[in-house]
């Protein structure tokens, strides 16, 4: 993009205004806001371009020239930060440039091509659109038909089935969208954020390095190194303080072990010189430890006997749960049931969720919640290593909905890599040939896939 000229002059003095759709954010992790804004672009574009044209007015720009020509300097050096790969900088200065002059259709662009490097893409749907309004120029309609095209909006869908991935721990899958989506695209940045993430995550520390590395290389002061010095620095400090307390307790410590060693030196003579007095009462100990076998036993006896009471009283208690479980479920909508079958996923209570999975698929009338439970009960089945149901229920999500449903594509996927894993390569490769004629343009079909079915 070309510099700012600082001539007031050129400087048009009638333009519109606008105020555009704002996401409220509350996460503060960049990355997190950017794949919450990602949903955003998907499902509520063509809203908010309806309410921006809806807003946009005619009333006079009031932006100072002096203000202007700030925001030309900040828009200048934002620039120079993006040449230099100084990208998260960049952002901040392209920020303060169009706090203070909102209606530039350069620092607009700019805005929208630096967010869109951080794959922030309801943030650079929103700038190219707002400098199209004011200026309809080329660039802007370049980004807007793009950001709007099916083939980004294909993209999209494998960008959020990563993030969905890695919500659901699925780390290999994930791993392997985001490859291929540096492959297809190497200048974008989150997705080496990610990849270090994950690979840290997994404990593969030389592909995390080499992300790492990558990283550099697009965006030299990504707020990931930031934490990295943070950590480095810590770590360093508390070694400090460790050698510190070392050193400390050594010298305080000096003159005590020389006591200790000459009340050895005392307690060595004394039993010397009492040996026989020591070995009797040895005798008398030996005498008291057989006694207290004999009780040790018999209370041994009674601990069994309290297990097998306590057993019992479990037994007869989680039949109670249970019982009181099946009223709650009785007297519970599937909607209801189905959020908190949610909810216990993510706090990790598998058992308890896959429960209430089971009652909606079982007395559900919605096909939504049912579909979905199903679905779900498969994958946490695959979770906890209950193979066999996991099994059960993917080929039960399989062969009741079809391609139009949303996880039937997901759901052979998962099937095929569940029998490949557990070594059932014919039964991997049946159902990965099924996937390719059911759904032949599901992004699963891919060189995973057709790897395993050149298998022999």
């Amino acid at each position: 993009m070309p510099r700012k000229v600082l001539d007031i002059s050129l400087i048009e003095e009638n333009k519109s205004d606008l105020t555009f759709f704002n996401i409220d954010e509350e996460e503060s992790n960049e990355t997190l806001k950017a794949l919450k804004q990602s949903y955003v672009t998907t499902n509520y574009k063509e809203e908010t371009i309806l309410n921006l044209q809806n807003t946009l007015n005619s009333s006079s720009d009031d932006t100072s020239k002096e203000l202007k020509i700030e925001s030309y300097k900040r828009y200048n050096n934002s620039l120079d930060l993006a040449y230099k790969n100084y990208i998260t900088s960049a952002c901040e200065h392209i920020e303060t440039a169009l706090e203070i002059n909102p209606k530039d259709v350069d620092i607009l662009n700019l805005k929208g091509l630096l967010t869109l490097l951080k794959c922030d893409f309801s943030k650079a749907f929103e700038s190219f659109y707002t400098a199209m309004c004011y200026g309809n120029n080329e660039m802007s309609r370049k980004y807007v038909d793009m950001l709007s095209s099916d083939e980004f909006k294909v993209f999209l869908a494998r960008y959020n089935h990563s993030i969905r991935f890695i919500n659901e721990e699925l780390n290999d899958e994930c791993i392997h969208i985001l490859e291929n989506i540096i492959d297809e695209d190497p200048e974008l940045i989150e997705p080496y954020v990610l990849l270090s993430l994950l690979y840290d995550k997994i404990g593969d520390i030389k592909r995390k390095e080499s992300y790492l590395k990558h990283l550099r290389e697009v965006d030299k002061d990504n707020l990931l190194f930031e934490e990295e010095i943070k950590t480095i620095e810590s770590e360093i400090q508390e070694k400090d303080e460790k050698t510190e307390d070392i050193n400390k307790a050594k010298h305080k410590h000096k003159m005590p072990y020389i006591l200790i060693v000459v009340l050895l030196l005392g307690v060595g003579s004394y039993y010397i010189y009492n040996k026989n007095q020591i070995e009797n009462l040895n005798s008398k100990l030996s005498q008291k430890e057989e006694t207290l076998d004999a009780v040790g036993k018999q209370l041994d006896k009674k601990d069994e006997k309290l297990k097998e009471k306590e057993q019992e009283l479990d037994k007869v208690k989680n039949e109670e749960k249970e019982k009181e479980t099946k009223v709650e479920f009785l007297v519970s909508d599937e909607e209801t049931l189905y959020n908190e079958a949610i909810k216990m996923k993510k706090e990790e209570d598998y058992k308890g969720a896959i429960e209430r999975f089971k009652y909606v698929i079982n007395s559900g009338k919605t096909q939504k919640y049912i579909s979905e439970s199903i679905y779900e009960v498969a994958l946490l089945n695959q979770k906890t290593g209950n193979n066999e149901d996991a099994i059960k229920y993917y080929n039960k999500y399989i062969n009741t909905y079809t391609s139009k449903d949303q996880y039937y594509d997901d759901a052979f996927y998962q099937l095929g890599m569940l029998y490949y894993n557990t070594g059932e390569l014919k039964q991997a490769q049946k159902t990965f040939y099924g996937l390719r004629s059911e759904v032949p343009d599901s992004m699963y079909n891919n060189s995973k896939v057709e790897e395993i079915l050149k298998e022999r």
